[in-house]
């Protein structure tokens, strides 16, 4: 009989209720299963696919009642927008061929926006006026880049290796793990180029920023052949957006495919608190009181959520600081209806990049050319500044700097609601990152496995970036433990 079915049966009849009134919560007997895969977002669910696929018992523990992690198609919101993974790109090969498997329908075109125009020091400046512009205190060709584009401008120019994963090895390690201002000053980066990057930077201080975190992203749209080009006008996101793929219907029909293709494996709220491991195997024990037993464990969990784990025997060493120091930033996000055409007012594009409190406005062309949606998305520190702001005060607030920065919004944006990756309980962040000093520190033995645990989830991705990391990682944890089975 299907145990949980048969604990939903008890559960109807009151048995296991009343049972449940007199045992302490750890009585109830534990589960046995091959594989616990604690996570079920991307990286999870694919690794516990391809275990499945391999003829494992898999079971999937998802602390939250929704499946997906960081892939979240919003269904509160008008729009159903999307709060994390969109962009499929064309050398995503896991991604499409789990899509073309499950029946998951993609049609081209993903995140695509009007231009950015340019906001600095309380001027709304037009990209085509930004070469020769007076605020534009750039030095030679740097001039001809917008501030939005610097930063990758830079690193696509410079990155110093002929593979993708040059950024990982001992030498990249040894020499490139400084701080994105040094290594942007290494390459001959003016000062005011450098001023402009931080100032769009969610996170502000490039001081605190590893260059080998970004330079691990644009290793991979380097070598893509005919990916995404290196424009001087364009942020990543707009160069990838024709070029890509996006799931009709929402990113999160294929996470929901991917677990109802595990027939009844992913069990929701079950957070959990405990993995206990032997020489034998290894208990997972959740805060409901519910445990699983099994021969070998993937964790999925970002580090922001793993450390507050108790794992036994202990992590140590550089994978136990990762574990505990991993610094996360959030994306904060305003999601705005278009109830007039602004641009058509000022004559200026839809979209804004600025270097006030809200990062940047990105006013949204739908595939059939409607504008009649727009998102303010702020990160880092900035978006830690609107965290700390009530939500419906929040919106208000954005529509308030959008106006002041730009004042033909005035009137013609209204908020639909707003979310905050930061303040999510379960994922308390959006995007991992490091600390110069802390790649060495950390990826030598971060995703290395300890005991009866394997390590999945975009922050110990290699080759890949975006959706793609996540299922490079679940499957290089499911092929470990299958070599070790």
């Amino acid at each position: 009989m299907n145990r949980e079915l048969s604990r939903r049966t008890l559960l109807a009849t009151g048995m296991l209720a009343a049972a449940a009134a007199y045992l302490p919560r750890m009585a109830f007997a534990a589960e046995k299963t091959d594989v616990v895969v604690i996570g079920a977002g991307l990286a999870g669910l694919n690794a516990a696919l391809l275990l499945a696929e391999n003829g494992c018992r898999v079971t999937v523990l998802e602390a939250g009642r929704r499946i997906g992690g960081r892939v979240f198609t919003s269904t509160e919101i008008e729009g159903s927008p999307e709060h994390g993974a969109s962009q499929i790109g064309r050398s995503y090969a896991r991604v499409l061929d789990r899509c073309e498997a499950l029946g998951v329908k993609l049609a081209q075109g993903s995140n695509i926006y009007d231009n950015y125009a340019i906001s600095l020091d309380g001027q709304l400046i037009r990209p085509g006026q930004w070469e020769n512009h007076p605020l534009n205190k750039t030095v030679g060709a740097e001039r001809g880049v917008v501030p939005f584009a610097l930063g990758s401008y830079y690193l696509a120019k410079t990155y110093p290796w002929n593979t993708m994963d040059g950024w990982a090895s001992p030498e990249a390690l040894a020499n490139y793990d400084v701080s994105e201002a040094d290594y942007l000053r290494r390459v001959g980066a003016s000062s005011a180029a450098i001023d402009l990057v931080a100032r769009g930077y969610g996170d502000g201080d490039l001081d605190a920023i590893s260059a080998l975190t970004l330079m691990q992203e644009m290793g991979r749209a380097k070598f893509e052949g005919k990916g995404v080009p290196t424009s001087a006008k364009q942020d990543r996101f707009q160069q990838a957006s024709f070029l890509s793929y996006r799931i009709l219907g929402g990113s999160s029909r294929l996470t929901d495919a991917m677990a109802d293709a595990l027939k009844g494996a992913v069990l929701t709220g079950k957070q959990v608190t405990a993995i206990d491991m032997t020489e034998t195997g290894a208990t997972v024990t959740c805060g409901d009181g519910s445990s699983y037993k099994a021969d070998y464990v993937i964790s999925a969990l970002p580090f922001t959520a793993l450390r507050k784990v108790a794992v036994t025997p202990a992590l140590t060493g550089g994978q136990a600081d990762a574990v505990k120091l991993m610094p996360y930033s959030g994306q904060n996000q305003v999601w705005l209806r278009v109830k007039a055409p602004y641009w058509e007012q000022d004559g200026i594009e839809g979209s804004m990049w600025t270097d006030g409190p809200v990062s940047m406005l990105r006013q949204s062309i739908a595939p059939d050319g409607s504008r009649d949606s727009a998102v303010a998305i702020t990160s880092g520190v900035k978006g830690d500044a609107l965290d700390r702001i009530p939500a419906k005060e929040r919106g208000e607030y954005v529509l308030s700097e959008l106006a002041r920065m730009r004042p033909s919004t005035k009137g013609k944006l209204e908020v639909l609601g707003v979310f905050s990756w930061k303040l999510d309980p379960l994922i308390h962040g959006c995007r991992h990152g490091y600390h110069p000093g802390q790649m060495k520190a950390f990826r030598p033995t971060m995703a290395q496995p300890h005991a009866r645990m394997h390590f999945a989830g975009e922050h110990t991705r290699l080759m890949e970036v975006g959706m793609e990391s996540a299922m490079e990682t679940g499957e290089r944890a499911a092929l470990e433990i299958l070599d070790r089975i």
